[in-house]
C-alpha cells in the first residue's frame, strides 16, 4: 500500500473555502480513482493548516494518479487560494 500527503496552509477564509471545496470536489474524484484505498482530510484552524491523506492499493495504482492529483491540487489551489506547503509519498506498513 502507497500513501501520498499534500500540506496546505492559508487564511482562515482559505481554509473554509478549502474544506468545501475537498467535500465538493476531492472527495468524490478521489473515491473514483482506480486504486484508491481512501482518503483523509484534516484542518487545523488554529494554526491554518491542512493536510491530505490518499492511500493507494499499489505503487502503480499510485503512480498511475500522479497526473490527476497534479491537476487536482492546482484546481484547490485556483478554487480556494490556499498555499500547497509540501507534497510527499510514502511506503505503508502493516
Amino acid at each position: 500500500m502507497q500513501a501520498r500527503t499534500s500540506t496546505w496552509t492559508g487564511s482562515p477564509e482559505a481554509l473554509e473555502q478549502w474544506v468545501a471545496h475537498v467535500n465538493a470536489q476531492v472527495k468524490p474524484m478521489v473515491a473514483g480513482l482506480p486504486g484508491s484505498a481512501g482518503a483523509y482530510f484534516f484542518v487545523d484552524r488554529a494554526t491554518g493548516s491542512a493536510m491530505t491523506l490518499t492511500l493507494w492499493e499499489t505503487e502503480a495504482a499510485a503512480a498511475a494518479s500522479d497526473a490527476m492529483a497534479e491537476a487536482s491540487r492546482a484546481r484547490t489551489i485556483a478554487a480556494t487560494g490556499i498555499e500547497l506547503v509540501d507534497r510527499a509519498a510514502y511506503d505503508v506498513l502493516s
